[in-house]
Parts: C-alpha cells; structure tokens; sequence
C-alpha cells in the first residue's frame, strides 16, 4: 500500500498508530551526490564488474563449502584427528604404567628385585596351570 494511501499517514508524517510504520529514508549527503555525477559510466561499470567478481569468488567458494565430498572429507578430518589424539593419550597412560612397573619391579641400577619378581612369577604359574587345567576339563 502506498504511503499517502495508508490512513494513519499524514503530511509525510506518520500518526505513530500503525504498526506497519515505515520510515522515511534519511537523505543522502550531498558530497556523495556530487561524487556519483563526477564518476563517469567507466568508473561505475568497473565498480560493478569487480562486485561481480568478487560476488562469484564468494558464490565459488560457498559451492565448494557445502559440496558433499567436502563435508565427507571434513568430517573424516576430524575424526581421525579424534582417534590420533586418543591414540597418543592411551600410549602416554601405557608408557607411564609400565614405567611405573618397571621402577617398582627393578633398582636403580637396572638390575631385578627378586622379592617383588618371585610373587609375580608365581601367580602368572598359577593363572597359566589353572588356564590349561580348564581347558583339558573341558575337552573331556
């Protein structure tokens, strides 16, 4: 509907009633006018030509964001960066354990602590000999 049309509109002033105001634009300054008439039509075809360009760069660059292939590719990326870090932390956790074992299970020098081998020595023993009694029961 036209502005002079609207009933709540008066004199290019609005009655502040309706709920589909619209304001009026603010005038340009004039210093933008006079730049525009002194631009000639080479100037505003180059300005336009370059929006252009720039505005299928972007449109290029978009197609290429939300291809399929690319979205896969990303993702993939990604997990595999998860898995390569979850990679690394297991082996930090494995790498300190053993460690831990192996300053608990040997001197300073490097040599065995036969009273902390010997117990262990005997429970793997005894879980390897109840391991094959269980099989052989089983094949019975």
């Amino acid at each position: 509907m036209p502005e002079s049309s609207r009933p709540d509109h008066q004199d290019g002033k609005s009655g502040g009633s309706s709920r589909y105001e619209v304001e009026k634009p603010k005038p340009k300054p004039k210093a933008k006018e006079s730049k525009a008439k002194a631009e000639g039509p080479e100037e505003i075809e180059a300005r336009i030509r370059h929006r252009r360009a720039v505005l299928a760069d972007t449109l290029d660059e978009l197609a290429v964001r939300v291809h399929p292939k690319t979205i896969v590719g990303d993702v993939r990326t990604r997990a595999l960066s998860a898995v390569d870090r979850r990679a690394g932390q297991a082996y930090i956790a494995v790498n300190r354990t053993v460690s831990g074992a192996r300053t608990g299970l040997m001197t300073r020098d490097g040599s065995p602590r036969p009273e902390r081998l010997i117990p262990i020595a005997l429970v793997a023993v005894g879980v390897v000999g109840l391991l094959v009694l269980g099989s052989r029961r089983r094949r019975r």
